[in-house]
């Protein structure tokens, strides 16, 4: 009688996926505590918050978000802010941002990014990439840049991005 002994192999490759995934969840979850803790201020934004919509970034900023993105963020977060290792950026998870004062979002990113040396860059850094951020969101350009201050990001709101025209 033959006996069939089961291929170790098949099983490698089964076990490697689970062990990503567990990773990924560790990872994932490590984030999500991080922005809890680190998330900016609680309160939310003040009643008399300027939308983020209104346009609170210059196009200029935003141009220099997307040289710093490049250098310090896309290697977790794809080069479409789709996410990869980190989480998407765009869009932004309405969950846990949508309403939220900016300071939220800026706060979370000096204290917690880049992944592998937080709180290495300078504030107009941050300000910039988080001006990339929201145009890749959909949100317009203004006249004025993103302040580097959490104090006067809290002025403004992560309120629903507005919607292009197809005209």
């Amino acid at each position: 009688m033959v006996r069939l002994r089961r291929s170790t192999t098949a099983a490698a490759p089964r076990a490697t996926s689970w062990a990503a995934l567990v990773a990924a969840l560790f990872v994932a979850f490590g984030i999500a505590a991080l922005a809890q803790e680190y998330g900016g201020s609680d309160a939310g934004p003040a009643g008399d918050a300027v939308p983020a919509s209104a346009g609170v970034y210059t196009e200029e900023q935003a141009d220099l978000g997307r040289a710093a993105y490049e250098r310090s963020c896309m290697g977790c977060h794809g080069p479409e802010l789709a996410g990869a290792f980190g989480p998407a950026l765009a869009p932004l998870d309405p969950w846990a941002y949508r309403g939220a004062s900016v300071d939220r979002l800026f706060s979370f990113m000096r204290s917690a990014m880049p992944f592998d040396a937080p709180g290495s860059l300078d504030d107009e850094t941050y300000a910039a990439i988080l001006a990339y951020v929201l145009s890749r969101n959909g949100y317009p350009a203004g006249p004025e840049p993103l302040p580097a201050v959490a104090e006067a990001l809290a002025a403004f709101v992560l309120d629903e991005p507005p919607v292009a025209d197809d005209d």
